[in-house]
């Protein structure tokens, strides 16, 4: 049984593993996505800020921008800086006469609330009119072949999993001392290093590399994972945030205002961003980020609000949440290590390179076998 087992191992590392070192390396690339963006463009996304200066006013920030909009242009989004030097971006989408969409970003010095400049985000399928980290990202998620085709990362991944767990089972020694699999012999010969490599650094980065593809194929087949979830525990699918009612004649809210009033449901944590409404029924969505919660990237603490009246819609909490829900939230921060925090993005670009040294050391290992068997 061990035979196959290694046969299937063997099997699924050499025709899927070219593929996941690719994926595990721009992993490795994205655990500093932010980071990364800045210092390609500081330009637009750093600012130095002066002696005591406070942020100006959410409405400032998104006048400036609104300034040098395309009259046609719809503004979909203000995120407010991630810290004390980065630049708050806000979010348009334009259309031309053929119906091509273009998706940019425009970045303003929150200090002064001037404009910095403004960059393409998205246009339609071309991943490559994107920026570096938006490409990677694609890649890391799709391989390039579409959001619609992103089930195929799955398929890997997937089966990247079943070669983990048989690479345990396998690892066991035959006479039960374990403790050889927890160290390299380097006075051996190059054959047996290399193998002791490929057991150790799959045993020590195995169970981190499960978590990480398992919450990986988690959100590529999010309904499915959503169905299994909710057999065991209550979960809200889409937060239904509502409609603002019909007020013609009155002129609606600003954001800066919705900010405010989502203050009185969440007064503290940092206001991360305002989604603005998409319609004339649509509402403003403030999304605020409280110090304890796991992910950097998104919001569980989200405001509903009407746009013309002002009033609560829908309040999303996530001190309230269920398990089904808080099992959701935190699929992205253990995929990404952002429950770490600062001190765990080390380990994850490590992880990310761990595919890597076990491809590498998996088809050395082959390789010799096969000259030894030509011999």
């Amino acid at each position: 049984m061990r035979r196959w087992l290694r046969l299937i191992h063997k099997v699924i590392g050499l025709s899927l593993g070219g593929i996941f070192v690719l994926i595990g390396l721009s992993g490795s690339v994205l655990v500093y996505r932010d980071a990364i963006d800045e210092r390609l463009h500081p330009a637009l996304m750093l600012v130095e800020p002066g002696l005591g200066q406070d942020f100006r006013h959410v409405d400032e920030i998104f006048n400036a921008a609104k300034s040098v909009m395309p009259p046609v242009a719809k503004a979909e989004r203000i995120t407010l800086p991630r810290h004390s030097k980065a630049t708050a971006s806000i979010t348009y989408v334009s259309e031309t006469d053929d119906l091509d969409t273009y998706v940019y970003e425009i970045f303003v010095d929150p200090y002064t609330a001037q404009v910095k400049g403004q960059r393409l985000k998205i246009h339609g399928d071309d991943q490559f009119s994107q920026s570096f980290i938006d490409i990677m990202a694609g890649f890391h998620w799709t391989l390039f072949l579409g959001a619609n085709r992103a089930y195929i990362i799955g398929g890997i991944a997937t089966g990247v999993i079943f070669s983990v767990l048989l690479g345990y089972f396998l690892w066991w020694p035959v006479n039960g001392n374990w403790k050889l699999g927890l160290k390299i012999k380097w006075s051996a010969t190059s054959e047996r290093i290399i193998f002791d490599t490929h057991r150790t650094i799959g045993f020590y980065t195995g169970l981190i590399l499960l978590i990480s593809l398992l919450t990986g194929v988690a959100m590529i087949f999010k309904p499915a994972t959503q169905a299994f979830v909710s057999l065991l525990a209550p979960i809200h699918a889409k937060i239904d945030y509502g409609k603002s009612k019909a007020a013609d004649g009155h002129v609606p809210i600003t954001p800066g205002a919705a900010a405010k009033i989502a203050d009185t449901v969440f007064p503290k944590g940092r206001l991360h961003w305002i989604l603005l409404p998409s319609s004339p029924t649509g509402v403003y969505v403030v999304g605020k980020q409280s110090a304890d919660e796991p992910s950097i990237s998104k919001t569980y603490q989200n405001v509903g609000i009407d746009q013309y009246s002002g009033e609560i819609t829908q309040i999303q909490d996530r001190n309230r949440s269920q398990f089904g829900d808080k099992f959701m939230e935190w699929l992205f921060p253990l995929h990404t290590g952002e429950f770490l925090g600062e001190a765990g993005r080390p380990a994850y670009v490590l992880l990310g390179l761990a595919p890597f040294i076990l491809y590498l050391t998996g088809l050395s290992r082959w390789l010799f076998k096969r000259r030894s068997r030509k011999v």
